[in-house]
Parts: structure tokens; sequence; C-alpha cells
């Protein structure tokens, strides 16, 4: 008997759907028309299973649930599923914590890099024809001679950590919890961070605390070369404060693969700017994530149908 049906809130089609079901071998796997809610009511009615990826599960669409037993998020953040509505249905919820970290930490480098390089500027101006750009030292930097200050200390920034080893960076990081003795690197408090920081990466979840956490107060603590990126959630970041400090000349540079609003509007401000580098959150998106994440959620959907219990650390309602 096919496990399921699962609904997966996401309009993949093609190859990429193909690889999800050669994974997913022996489940009934539905996927909607396009990402607007109606077509998620759709295929969500008799489900036994849900899974979340980038776009919203709207709690009304969750009302049209009649068999639901499990939502599952592709990934780690949960702040796009309803969570108190399925807490009040006794719907179980779950997610795939730190499958996709070494991927994001890859992507933040990246993006760290590009954007202290100036990359998509450099070649921009090259393929326009240009060749000698003469400002371009005064406006780059090593990433090895820079003091990284990490705004959280989860699976990613752990990652990231071992990654900025290897370029010889100076890593600080705060956290909500304080210092640990079993991270060998300094602890700030998040203005002191703010303040000796060359970068400061983002890398915790969107709640009520930590929306716009990095506001124009926030802001105007940074260093006015600083440079800012956010691989986390969008919402972290009061964007119009950042907008302001940009186009003032208060903030160097940033790097940004999350917006406040997903999609981003086309008409965003950061989007044209010559000081930001901007991805369309992107940063888990690789064959190999896509082929770890996928078999993370299946497995733990093939757990649960079989009646096996899924890792606790998965677990965000039982």
């Amino acid at each position: 008997m096919a496990i399921g049906p699962v609904a997966v809130l996401e309009p993949i089609t093609g190859e990429a759907q193909a690889r999800i079901m050669a994974i997913c071998e022996g489940f009934d796997l539905r996927f909607p028309k396009s990402g607007a809610p109606k077509n998620f009511a759709e295929i969500i009615g008799d489900a036994k299973y849900v899974v979340t990826r980038g776009l919203r599960f709207p709690p009304e669409v969750l009302e049209r649930a009649n068999a639901l037993e499990l939502i599952h998020q592709w990934g780690t953040g949960i702040d796009g599923i309803p969570l108190e509505k399925a807490r009040d249905r006794g719907i179980a919820v779950a997610r795939s914590p730190g499958i996709n970290a070494p991927t994001v930490a890859e992507g933040t480098i990246a993006l760290m890099l590009a954007t202290l390089r100036r990359l998509p500027q450099v070649h921009a101006d090259f393929r326009s024809g240009q060749w000698d750009m003469p400002d371009l030292w005064k406006q780059s930097r090593d990433l090895g001679s820079c003091t990284v200050g990490l705004v959280g200390m989860g699976a990613i920034a752990q990652e990231v950590v071992k990654r900025l080893r290897g370029f010889g960076c100076e890593v600080i990081y705060t956290r909500a919890s304080g210092p640990s003795s079993e991270i060998d690197l300094r602890f700030a408090d998040l203005p002191q961070l703010l303040a000796e920081a060359d970068i400061v990466s983002l890398h915790l979840p969107l709640t009520e605390t930590s929306r716009h956490l990095i506001d124009a107060t926030a802001i105007a603590k940074m260093k006015p070369e600083a440079i800012l990126i956010n691989t986390s959630r969008g919402g972290v970041v009061d964007e119009a404060a950042l907008i302001a400090a940009l186009r003032e000349g208060r903030l160097g540079a940033a790097g940004l693969d999350v917006f406040d609003t997903e999609p981003a509007n086309p008409d965003n401000p950061l989007l044209g700017m010559d000081s930001t580098v901007t991805l369309p959150h992107v940063a888990a998106r690789t064959l190999d994530n896509f082929d770890r994440m996928v078999s993370h959620w299946a497995g733990n959907i093939r757990a649960h149908a079989e009646g096996r219990r899924i890792d606790p650390a998965c677990i965000v309602l039982d």
C-alpha cells in the first residue's frame, strides 16, 4: 500500500519532481499546479502528510485538511507553518534540523566573498567593456583580514565557523542563551559584536523576539564600512532601516539571500543597489542538498506511516 497521500506544497515539476518521486518510492505524492493557496487546497483534502518548503502554509488551507496527521518542513525554518492551528487540531509537526547546514554555510561564505570583493558589480562592469577598475582596491577586502560576527550559533553557524577558520578570520559570536564553554570562540553581547565586526552574519530563526532585531538602532552601532550578511530569515532585518543606511553611506554593503516578503518585490530597492548582492533564497539549493533533504523528510514520513518513532530532534509538535 502506498504511503500517503503526501501533499508537497510547492509547485515542483519536471526533472525535480521526477527525482523526488524516485527517492520517495512507494509514496502517493501530490503537487500543486501553482503556489496559490487555492491550488494547495485542491491537493490537501484527504492528505495524511504535508511537506512545506519555502511557501507559506495558510491557516485557511489547513482547515481544508480532513485526514492530516503530520506536517513536515523541508528544512528547518517553521515560521511559515500555522503552528497554533496545528496544535489545536492535534496535527504533528516535524522538520529536518541541520541537514542543510553544510550547504547553507557554503552559500553564506560565497555571499561574504561576493559582497566583500564586489563580484557582481565587477562582473557587470567587465561585461560592459571596462577593464581598468582604479577604485576597486579600496572597495574590496580580504575575508581573512576581517572580524566576522555571527549572530546565532546553531548548526549553520557552526558549519560557517569551520569554513571561516580556513580563511584565518577572527570570529566572534552572540546568542540569546549566552556563552558556552563548548564553543571555542569569543562571546560578545550584540551591541559589542555589532561595533567590532567587519562582517555581521545572521543565523537565527524568525520569532517575535528576533523580528527586526537588526533595526536602525542596531545598524547605527555597526562600522560604516561593515557588511551585513543574511541567509537566515528576511524578517530579522528591518529592510527600511537597511535601505536608508546603505543609501546614506552609513553601512558598507549587504549580502542577502532572504527578504521580509518572499518572493521579493521586484521594486524592492535592495535589488537594484550597487552596494548589495541579492539572491532569491537559494543558499540551500544544490543537487547534493536536494537529495539529502528529500531523503530525510521521506524517511521521517515513512517511519510515521510504519508506526516507528521519528527522531525527537526533528519533532516540533507531537
